[in-house]
């Protein structure tokens, strides 16, 4: 489910479902903004699949929760935070 494979497209992985969400998270929000931000894609097709997408966006620190926000990592090149 991470990784597209003979049984997941690559447009519904979680892969993709994260870039999705990434790509509109440029500031921090709340989980609720974000989804209403988000919800609109096909990818993203219930409010499960967001929240799991989340977890695994926490799990690889692309996203971290600060104050009750979400807030997206800010990694450079060296793997610097």
């Amino acid at each position: 489910m991470i990784l597209p494979d003979k049984n997941i497209r690559l447009k519904y992985s979680l892969l993709n479902c994260g870039a999705c969400i990434l790509s509109k998270f440029n500031e921090p929000q709340t989980l609720y903004s974000l989804w209403n931000k988000v919800r609109v894609n096909e990818e993203l097709m219930s409010y499960e699949k967001f929240l799991l997408t989340l977890d695994f966006l926490y799990m690889i620190q692309a996203i971290r929760l600060q104050n009750g926000l979400l807030i997206r990592s800010a990694n450079d090149l060296q793997g610097n935070k």
